[in-house]
């Protein structure tokens, strides 16, 4: 039995790793189960074996059941003839979404320091769900995110992110339960990303409503590749002082910088060919928690691998 369900995720996986890699004369990049790659111009399939010719134009084949995912040749991911696989993990930044969906069926799950766990499904090409919650319970996290394309390297998403208490009913309530609509402009490994919430949630420092003026969040985000294995990440949110509990006049800045590291994953599966890993590193600017009562950074570390 066990022998049949590998037979059937591999072969699913090889079916959608050849489609549309198959045009005699072009060129592709075929990534072997442990991870390997190989470059090389298309010529025939046939007998069990890909035949291609490789970067010095000699003739060579590749068994089939050995390659996980084909990929065509671009001019984003050869550079100085080695194969920069995509950005691992565009849907979002650390914290905040960007426009970018997940595929159907395709998903990640996550940490932030082992203590906040979160997982992300594809139900559809353009609909994706999550949720997420410490190691003690509270707090937790759901949302839905629909992603569509508007024209071009012009992508939108509208969803909706709730942060509160889900299992033991306390008085914190619903911290955030908020509707929002982003924006991304620019490809998946080089992007900006603006968006804007209305926060349903929350308490003042009276436990009292909070005014529907102080409501709205403004968020920005980007990504942009600096190596095979490299992307710099930000991200920033433009909050109400009520909002995170201050008496401060002023409107606050929240969030940072930080790198983001990608790893290829030596595994098989019919959605993620050679699996995938991130690790993200990011100075968090918080807000009202420094001794003095201002800001302060503070280094968050994170990693999510998808499934």
């Amino acid at each position: 039995m066990k022998k049949l369900v590998f037979a059937i995720v591999l072969g699913v996986g090889l079916l959608s790793a050849n489609a549309q890699t198959d045009v005699v004369g072009e060129k592709y990049i075929y990534e072997f189960r442990d991870g390997t790659t190989i470059i090389g111009t298309f010529v025939k399939d046939a007998d069990g074996n890909i035949y291609i010719n490789d970067l010095e134009g000699k003739e060579t084949y590749l068994p089939r059941v050995m390659v996980a995912q084909i990929h065509a040749v671009t001019d984003d991911n050869i550079k100085n003839g080695e194969y920069w696989f995509p950005n691992l993990h565009d849907s979002r930044y650390f914290f905040s979404p960007s426009a970018f969906g997940l595929e159907q069926g395709e998903g990640y799950f996550g940490h932030s320091y082992w203590v906040m766990w979160q997982a992300q499904y594809g139900i559809t090409d353009k609909l994706s769900i999550g949720g997420g919650t410490t190691v003690i319970g509270i707090p937790s996290t759901l949302n839905a995110k629909y992603s569509f394309n508007i024209k071009g390297d012009i992508n939108a998403a509208a969803g909706w992110f709730w942060v509160g208490d889900l299992f033991y009913g306390s008085d914190i309530g619903s911290l955030l339960n908020m509707p929002y609509a982003v924006i991304t402009k620019g490809s998946k490994e080089n992007n900006i990303t603006l968006g804007a919430a209305y926060n349903f949630g929350g308490l003042d420092d009276d436990n009292d409503e909070i005014d529907a003026k102080e409501r709205l969040v403004l968020n920005a985000g980007g990504t942009f590749r600096i190596g095979r294995r490299f992307s710099f990440v930000f991200e920033a949110w433009l909050l109400d002082p009520m909002m995170m509990s201050h008496n401060s006049p002023d409107l606050q800045i929240m969030g940072g910088p930080g790198i983001r590291y990608y790893r290829k994953i030596n595994k098989v599966t019919a959605r993620n060919g050679a699996g995938a890993k991130t690790f993200d590193f990011q100075l968090m600017h918080f807000p009202g928690m420094g001794d003095d009562g201002g800001a302060t950074f503070i280094p968050m570390f994170g990693a999510s691998q998808k499934f």
